[in-house]
């Protein structure tokens, strides 16, 4: 078959329709809550795996936060985990807004002495209006130590959206598989792009994790994580068994080209069939 055909079939049946990319290829953010040794450093190769193939955020959480003291062995696994291109998150719990600013302030100072993290992922956050005083505090001293710090906010629900004006990014959906069909996404998602806003799903199967992976692409989450336990199982204690399939359901999306690219390519062999008509024999 000459060239031109195959190219013009290839575009046909590779795209029927013109399937076109998702605005937002999410990033995968993994409550990496197992420890970097015994059977937990296999899971933790296979993070550090994925870090070179797609975009991945893991969140440390030593002991309920950094712990008492220095862990070698998670320094070891932070390390090759960002020399792969891996983005880390140290676990700083807040109780919605009740756990004293003394205690949060001492975790990231902890983290800023201990382990080189990229930001902090602050857990249990409050929603209202009344708890940001006590939020403007903690992103203000977080920023303080070091101004790069990317920080992340986790009340698992919706919060008022004057909480994304202190963190980088929310969680605005952690729960049961079974939850999902009873979520709505906030308007105010429609006003921020997508690396604000990110959502962690428990019990879920491999068919659903694929679902969900193409569902944040389409609805503007930047970050998304499916995981195969559930709260009796430490949910975050451990990578889903289709975790390589997860990483590939990103791969794929990242690799959909986008309508203008779609656009140019049929462009571009349209009038190479043009010039093949113009030049055929009579």
């Amino acid at each position: 078959m000459h060239l031109i055909h195959r190219l013009i079939l290839l575009t046909a049946c590779a795209a029927p329709g013109l399937p076109v990319a998702a605005e937002n290829a999410p990033g995968l953010l993994v409550p990496a809550y197992f420890y970097p040794g015994g059977s937990g450093a296999t899971d933790w190769a296979r993070l550090t795996d994925a870090a070179s193939k797609v975009p991945v955020t893991a969140i440390i959480n030593p002991d309920s936060g950094p712990g008492a003291t220095y862990d070698p062995n998670f320094g070891s696994a932070i390390s090759a985990f960002k020399a792969a291109g891996g983005t880390v998150l140290g676990y700083v719990s807040t109780d919605w807004g009740q756990r004293s600013l003394l205690a949060v302030k001492t975790d990231i100072d902890k983290y800023a002495n201990w382990y080189p993290v990229d930001g902090l992922f602050f857990d249990e956050t409050s929603t209202s209006i009344a708890g940001l005083p006590y939020y403007s505090l903690v992103t203000g001293y977080a920023h303080l130590k070091n101004s790069a710090l990317s920080l992340m906010a986790n009340p698992g629900t919706t919060p008022n959206e004057a909480y994304l004006k202190l963190f980088n990014s929310t969680v605005i959906y952690e729960d049961p598989a079974t939850k999902l069909s009873t979520f709505s996404p906030p308007a105010y998602m429609a006003n921020y792009s997508p690396d604000h806003f990110g959502m962690l799903v428990i019990n879920g199967s491999k068919s659903l994790m694929e679902q969900q992976v193409a569902y944040a692409a389409s609805h503007k989450f930047g970050y998304i994580y499916v995981n195969d336990r559930g709260v009796s199982a430490n949910e975050w204690n451990g990578l889903p068994a289709y975790w390589e399939a997860q990483v590939a359901a990103v791969q794929a999306i990242s690799a959909v080209p986008e309508a203008d690219q779609w656009a140019m390519l049929l462009a571009g062999l349209g009038l190479v069939a043009g010039v093949a008509r113009w030049r055929r024999p009579s």
